[in-house]
């Protein structure tokens, strides 16, 4: 099998996993929200979301780098792996007690419940399996041998749905549930140790050489500092979100971020089918380039408006469905609707970036929109409480495009009137879309959206929105052998 091949059965792989993986996640996040009230809800989610921010200092950018590292040199990829789990060791304590410090100085401000405080120290459970698993994935990576990867992603989230469901049918709550997540991890960790011993045939040792440490950390910092922004713009909005307003507010508020992130899986799959195009265009043809991109950014756009406007205006049957038990989260689902079409097209913009060598004006970028997400937080939160958060978020994605298209711009001179022009198109297909939803307001969003999704697809294609030989490369690209 050729490199090119390769690379593309290990994309499908990685793709469809967690593809797979998000969706199973969902649909178990809404049971878990059936079961807990606003407040263990919310006291859950922030403790994972405390515990994983400091994962960064765990990983500290190592995961790319012996991914990177290991694919260029297989023949030393053992010895850095060594290296690496020895330097994994000491930045872990660092980590933990780095975690267990910052958390005591938010409990002696704030008081909060033992609950929280125990779920907070069960969660460190979870991000120490998943800090070393990620660095047995990573050679894997390497290797090429992504497909045991894909398939640990499925088994994961089998052990969480399987057994989370169990403990919350016996009637157990939040922390069993954390209990729960933290086996999964471990059984992960113990099937990518095996898989990288029995397949990949490395036994690996832990190897101390601080002469090894400071090399590591120069080449791994870059890294680190993307991981970062990258971690805190997920996280920080809950953590702050807990400390500034309370437990109920971050309930509310992930269940509207959760269904927005679930939809990224249509970006992320976009993106993990043209950024291998865009690399190689990049050093082929810049023309090409701005080509696959133009095409990227229009494809998006059709997709996330009529999501922006039809799931802003069934939100309150979306969640009256989806999470009966929480109806504040309507209106931060309608929020983040707001900001969908500009999460969607930063994919393309920061891949665009990353395949043409910018990946530091990229990381430069996301660190300007995390600090601004923070001071805005810092303003909207205590007045407006997790609606100031969700409104916080968006203007930040809104900011993240705004400086990284000049940036594309710059390397590639991009047609602006294309992209204008499809955006018009499609915003005129979704409001077609929304009066007809009006009209059968009453019937069940079950067969709302299906109607949608039709109603828009015929409108935008008469609108001439997309093309028959556009439907034609999507089907290559995302249906081998089409």
């Amino acid at each position: 099998m050729s490199v090119a091949a390769k690379i593309a059965k290990n994309t499908t792989y990685l793709t469809l996993s967690s593809i797979v993986q998000k969706i199973l996640a969902f649909g178990f996040y809404i049971y878990v929200a059936a079961q807990f009230s606003d407040v263990i809800l919310g006291r859950y989610t922030f403790a994972l979301s405390f515990a994983g921010i400091f994962v960064i200092i765990m990983n500290f950018g190592l995961v790319p780098v012996l991914t990177r590292e290991g694919a260029k040199k297989k023949e030393s990829i053992k010895d850095q792996l060594e290296y690496i789990l020895g330097f994994k060791i000491v930045l872990s304590i660092l980590s933990l007690v780095v975690m267990f410090s910052v958390f005591y100085l938010l409990n002696l401000s704030k008081d909060m419940p033992n609950y929280t405080v125990q779920l907070v120290y069960l969660s460190a459970l979870v991000i120490i399996f998943d800090t070393f698993r990620s660095i047995f994935l990573a050679t894997l990576r390497a290797l090429q041998k992504m497909q045991y990867e894909a398939l640990g992603q499925i088994i994961y989230q089998t052990v969480v749905v399987t057994v989370g469901t169990v403990v919350l049918y016996l009637g157990m709550q939040a922390k069993a549930l954390v209990l729960v997540i933290a086996l999964a991890s471990f059984v992960y960790f113990i099937y990518a140790v095996y898989v990288v011993i029995t397949k990949a045939k490395i036994k690996p040792k832990i190897k101390w050489d601080r002469s090894q440490f400071m090399p590591l950390l120069k080449v791994a910092a870059p890294f680190a500092l993307a991981d970062i922004f990258f971690k805190l713009n997920g996280s920080i909005d809950t953590v702050m979100l807990e400390y500034l307003a309370g437990d109920r507010f971050v309930a509310w508020y992930n269940i509207a971020l959760k269904l927005t992130v679930t939809l990224t899986i249509i970006p992320g799959a976009f993106a993990t089918a043209f950024f291998p195009a865009m690399s190689k265009a990049f050093i082929d043809s810049h023309n090409k380039l701005r080509e696959i991109f133009e095409q990227t950014t229009q494809y998006l756009i059709l997709l996330s408006v009529p999501m922006s406007i039809g799931i802003g205006m069934l939100a309150p049957k979306i969640i009256g469905l989806a999470f009966p038990g929480h109806p504040a989260a309507i209106p931060a689902l309608q929020i983040f609707m707001i900001g969908i079409v500009f999460l969607f097209v930063n994919y393309p913009i920061g891949n665009l970036l990353n395949a043409a060598n910018k990946q530091t004006i990229n990381t430069l970028n996301m660190g300007i929109a995390l600090l601004l997400n923070i001071i805005l937080n810092i303003f909207l939160i205590p007045q407006y409480t997790y609606l100031g958060a969700a409104a916080s978020a968006v203007i930040s994605s809104i900011v993240l495009v705004a400086l990284g298209i000049p940036r594309v711009h710059a390397v590639i001179k991009f047609k602006k009137k294309p992209i204008i022009y499809r955006l018009i198109k499609s915003i005129i297909a979704a409001s077609v879309m929304a009066l007809v939803l009006y009209l059968l307001r009453e019937i069940s969003v079950l067969a709302l959206i299906p109607i949608g999704v039709v109603i828009y697809a015929i409108v935008i294609y008469l609108l001439k929105g997309i093309t028959n030989a556009e439907i034609k490369q999507l089907k290559k690209v995302f249906v081998p052998g089409a």
